[in-house]
């Protein structure tokens, strides 16, 4: 693993594929948030996005329940997002819908407002001057491969700006260092399965990450966060950091 400058990251910034990295953000007390830290979404999906600027994300036509009530899928970008657009399962179909219970266009709303809000400052991110950390964690379909072309597709389109990425796999895929000059390939002992984001994580894996590639400003005195059952479910009011 090469040695970087001490002075250490403006910015955490998540890009998936679930919401480990912005879990442990938030447990040590690191709010900001950003469009991918709360979403599912797979490596080509997110390069796809990058590739088409943002183009078409959210739009209302392409939203459909996802497989927990309190999440929405984009059948067009395949990202899926935490939301407000509460969906149930019909007990004698068995179909999930959107509930009725809301007003679904005065919910939409809000959140599309939102989504732009959080792609603006993508692209104010990508064209400034901070030193940005990126985090992707893969439980799975992880491999050097897949994190090639995520750097390659920073440099390609946003070729001024200051970033590192770190592929954070599962020690059972450890490989030497890859010797690139802003991805680096770290491990810890496990990670999070799917099912359970807010309490499986190798924290002490996590804080050694935190620790060796350290924000040049340290979250504020804030209490560290202890997570609850219900955290998911506070994710769609959190989101604004």
């Amino acid at each position: 693993m090469k040695d970087l400058p001490i002075e250490g990251f403006d910015r955490y910034i998540s890009l998936g594929d679930n919401c480990e990295a912005g879990l442990q953000f938030w447990r040590i007390g690191y709010d900001e948030s950003s469009i991918f830290r709360f979403t599912i979404i797979d490596s080509d999906k997110l390069i796809n996005i990058i590739e088409n600027d943002f183009a078409d994300i959210f739009c209302k036509e392409n939203l459909i329940p996802a497989s927990v009530d309190h999440m929405i899928r984009d059948i067009k970008t395949g990202i899926a997002f935490h939301s407000e657009l509460y969906s149930a399962v019909d007990t004698s179909s068995g179909k999930r819908s959107f509930r009725d219970d809301y007003d679904f266009d005065e919910v939409f709303a809000k959140e599309k407002t939102k989504i732009a809000y959080f792609v603006r400052k993508w692209r104010e991110l990508v064209s400034s001057k901070e030193r940005i950390l990126y985090f992707i964690k893969k439980n799975q379909l992880s491999n050097r491969e897949d994190a090639e072309s995520i750097l390659n597709t920073f440099l390609r389109h946003y070729p001024e700006h200051d970033f590192q990425i770190l592929y954070i796999q599962p020690k059972s895929l450890y490989e030497p260092d890859w010797g690139y000059e802003r991805l680096h390939n770290v491990y810890v002992d496990y990670l999070a399965p799917y099912d359970n984001t807010e309490e499986g994580a190798d924290v002490q894996g996590w804080n050694k990450l935190f620790s060796q590639y350290p924000l040049k400003k340290l979250p504020g005195k804030k209490k560290i966060r202890h997570f609850g059952k219900k955290l998911l479910s506070k994710f769609a009011n959190a989101l604004e950091g």
